[in-house]
């Protein structure tokens, strides 16, 4: 056990107490923020675990009552009298000036004379419930601002399926004026830039659905090397490890990428644009994941990606918030402070885990990644390319739009009809069933997934039963939801909002064929 150290000057009383060999035995071990109290009351040696639990609030020499906030100071300095007094121990409540928010229990226990110290002040170490507190804060502010996330990203979906659309039919219906096409094709543009902005906070939100299949991650990175290199710049040396391990990844490895891209941004603006970027893959054993010394990591097989920069580092204060979205410490406009907040969502939903700590020797920064791995298999190897899906609709095709977004439900009636479907429109599921029930001549089925009531999923279940061979197609704004594997399965085709006519004319055609 460390004590505060005793200016050489002190009084003798100071001086023997703290040196005193009888006290650290009886405190070494302790988990408790202890100080030793001389005759008079002061306080003239405390341990390591008091200097962290009290702060600036604890010096030697000072009385017990003035490290408490002034509402209990007449408190704890009448126990600390009443203490020393009586030979008896005393318990008082008292709330620490550095952390006025919580109140703690307090012992103060006298000793018979000849000890070299009178008394001793013994309070709770707050070290571990402090560091707990901060992850526990984190977790919560991070969980909390996915939340926000997914819901402003499902409503700016249905908007932008609304704008999008209606830019489509009318950069279609009239191609004669280049100054409105102009007009129109940039707020296109702009729609799609918008789209891409949404796509990384459900990302962070871990709402983005996942096409996960069993790969390769050094194979993945490899063929990566090609648009990694224009994104660096000549002036960054790239430098990947790849080395052939044993164990796999089930994941997107879309999203994988764009994990491993956003990193590389990040590292290179760092570097301003002039430094040496190392990716490194390597296994990770369940019996080595504890000598990592990430406790929240269950012991089990994860492939390690790790990503290291020559750049400026990470200032320690801002460590805990580079994850959060909209954080970014580089100049107004030049980053939406989404890159990392992506990478961390995507990494998350992928049941994995991302750190981030100094590079070596102090310079430049090392985030590592960690997902669950995978002993190879048969499903490894690539699968042959997919026939390509028909793009037109063969002939009129009745649609049964489900959509309770009265605006996104226009904007695709009137694109369908003009591409020649026959559409009937339904507010919601109920409305739904009830112009299948009625006997309505219906080829595919186009349902929205969230949605009051009964949900698209649900709907598109319902609709099997009771049109086993029509066409289904859902669109999702944000969701992937637990039934959505079930749901594929089935052969339901999913669209993400927002899409093109065309994408969806595709849809509407695979289904239609399939169904």
């Amino acid at each position: 056990m460390n004590f505060s150290p005793v200016p050489a000057s002190w009084p003798a009383p100071y001086a023997e107490g703290a040196s005193s060999p009888g006290f650290a035995p009886l405190m070494d071990g302790i988990p408790m923020a202890l100080a030793l109290l001389d005759s008079s009351g002061r306080m003239f040696a405390g341990n390591e675990a008091l200097a962290a639990t009290a702060g600036d609030a604890w010096r030697p020499g000072m009385r017990p009552h003035e490290m408490a906030v002034a509402d209990n100071q007449a408190t704890v300095r009448q126990a600390v009298a009443d203490a020393m007094q009586s030979r008896q121990g005393r318990t008082v409540r008292m709330a620490l000036l550095n952390r006025p928010e919580e109140v703690q229990d307090v012992r103060i226990i006298p000793f018979p004379p000849g000890l070299g110290a009178a008394a001793m002040f013994a309070m709770r170490d707050i070290r571990e419930q402090v560091r707990l507190e901060r992850q526990v804060a984190a977790a919560t502010r991070m969980q909390a601002v996915g939340q926000l996330a997914g819901g402003v990203a499902h409503d700016f979906n249905n908007l932008l399926t609304g704008i999008l659309g209606l830019v489509d039919q009318m950069l279609e219906a009239d191609r004669g004026a280049p100054a409105d096409r102009g007009a129109l094709e940039e707020i296109r543009r702009n729609g799609q830039r918008g789209a891409r902005l949404v796509a990384q906070l459900l990302a962070f939100a871990r709402q983005q659905p996942q096409r996960r299949h069993l790969f390769c991650v050094r194979d993945l990175i490899n063929d990566l090397r090609p648009l990694l290199l224009k994104l660096l710049g000549p002036a960054v040396e790239l430098h990947v490890d790849g080395r052939q391990g044993l164990l796999y990844v089930r994941a997107d490895p879309g999203q994988v990428e764009q994990v491993i891209v956003n990193l590389a941004v990040n590292a290179r603006d760092a570097m301003n644009g002039n430094g040496r970027l190392s990716i490194r893959i390597f296994d990770v054993a369940g019996a080595d994941v504890p000598a990592l010394g990430h406790q929240i990591m269950p012991n089990s097989d994860h492939v390690g990606i790790e990503v290291t920069d020559t750049g400026t580092g990470i200032r320690p204060e801002i460590m805990g918030k580079i994850f959060e979205p909209f954080f970014t410490t580089k100049p107004m406009g030049q980053g939406t402070g989404l890159g990392l907040s992506t990478a961390y969502g995507i990494v998350k939903q992928s049941h994995g885990y991302i750190f981030a700590a100094p590079g070596p020797g102090g310079r430049g920064t090392s985030f590592t990644v960690f997902l669950p791995g995978h002993a190879a298999d048969d499903t490894v190897a690539r699968p042959s390319p997919p026939p390509p899906p028909p793009t037109a609709l063969d002939g009129p095709c009745k649609v049964l739009l489900v959509e309770d977004e009265p605006s996104v439900r226009a904007v695709l009636a009137r694109g369908l009809e003009r591409k020649g479907c026959i559409v009937t429109t339904a507010e919601d599921a109920s409305a739904a069933l009830v112009v299948l029930n009625s006997g309505a001549a219906v080829d595919v089925l186009l349902s929205d997934v969230m949605m009051p009531g009964m949900d698209g999923v649900e709907l598109a279940f319902k609709t099997v039963r009771m049109r086993p061979g029509i066409g289904l197609v859902l669109m999702s704004g944000y969701a992937e939801l637990p039934r959505h594997r079930e749901a594929e399965a089935l052969g339901i085709s999913f669209l993400t909002k927002p899409f093109t006519m065309s994408d969806l004319l595709e849809a509407l055609a695979k289904a239609r064929t399939a169904g």
